[in-house]
């Protein structure tokens, strides 16, 4: 079995893929998509060769997984999502990435294709974020008031801990330079995270502020949705494949064989959400373990009576 999925060509497995995939999908209006890499390291074979690392786009309201591709090493990430949002239909989409992603071609193909886009700012862009950091500073110190309008917050209790987030969105002003290097860009926003929690007896707290570029527009509440969504290809997708796949702990990296079993999971993956169950997805593969009826309603996508 091993040799016969080692000796599938990688780029035809895919393309079925994308032709089922757009059988099920479907787009509705501002429709999340995140992309977001990831390596699997029992793929290396130790220090012979080095691991597999793919990028993924996931919707994120569905769990749908649109896509995978491989990239040779974490540099070349930036063209491997550029050529998927080529590939893939967005228009109308939300799309999200990490900092990496934040480049002005990248901005450009969104934009071409129909979307819009969420893009955090970090040092990769150091004028960019010096430039947002200023105009933010100036808005607290002259103009309060646009704060104001701008201005979300989300206050909640996880793991034991209390997490606040503030976000405050800035039209783009004519006073920021560089701004027409990025398509269509129409707003900035500071995003301050606070988590309060306890440590031996003693209370911590940690701070941290972020920075977004954005081609939407004012609306603060679809901004911060977006913001914090993002991640749920990291919690979705990224945390189910390691911890209930344990697609790290997979040893096959002959051929293609890696590249074929991590579509398999992912596909697997796709069928497990689509179904209407109200259950974890280590619970319904549990479910489908030992009930042939739900079993076939999780690969035929159609319901075969009360499980």
């Amino acid at each position: 079995m091993i040799g016969i999925i080692r000796g599938i060509k990688a780029e035809s497995l895919l393309g079925c893929f994308e032709q089922w995939i757009n059988t099920i999908r479907v787009q509705g209006e501002k429709e999340h998509i995140a992309f977001d890499g990831k390596v699997l390291r029992g793929s290396g074979n130790g220090c012979v060769l080095n691991p597999l690392q793919l990028m993924s786009a996931m919707v994120v309201d569905s769990g749908l997984i649109l896509y995978q591709q491989e990239v040779s090493d974490k540099t070349n990430e930036i063209p491997v999502m550029q050529a998927m949002l080529r590939q893939l239909s967005v228009k109308g989409a939300i799309i999200t990435a990490d900092a990496m992603h934040c480049q002005t071609m990248t901005t450009e193909v969104i934009r071409a294709e129909g979307g819009d886009y969420m893009l955090q700012v970090k040092d990769n862009q150091r004028n960019l974020r010096k430039e947002i950091m200023a105009f933010f500073h100036k808005a607290y110190r002259e103009t309060p008031q646009a704060l104001k309008a701008g201005y979300y917050e989300e206050i909640g209790k996880a793991h034991g801990r209390i997490e606040e987030r503030y976000y405050r969105l800035l039209p783009v002003s004519d006073w920021m330079a560089g701004m027409e290097k990025w398509q269509d860009i129409q707003s900035v926003v500071e995003v301050t995270r606070k988590r309060t929690f306890k440590k031996k007896g003693k209370e911590h707290i940690e701070e941290e502020i972020s920075y977004y570029i954005s081609s939407l527009g004012d609306d603060v509440k679809e901004a911060a949705r977006a913001i914090r969504n993002h991640w749920a290809i990291e919690n979705s997708q990224h945390w189910v494949l390691d911890v209930t796949f344990r697609e790290d702990e997979s040893q096959i990296y002959a051929e293609d064989g890696a590249k074929n079993m991590a579509l398999f999971r992912r596909a697997l993956l796709n069928l497990i959400k689509a179904h209407p169950l109200k259950d974890s997805v280590a619970g319904k593969m549990m479910r489908a373990g030992w009930n042939s009826k739900f079993r076939a309603e999780i690969l035929f996508g159609q319901k075969t009576g009360k499980v």
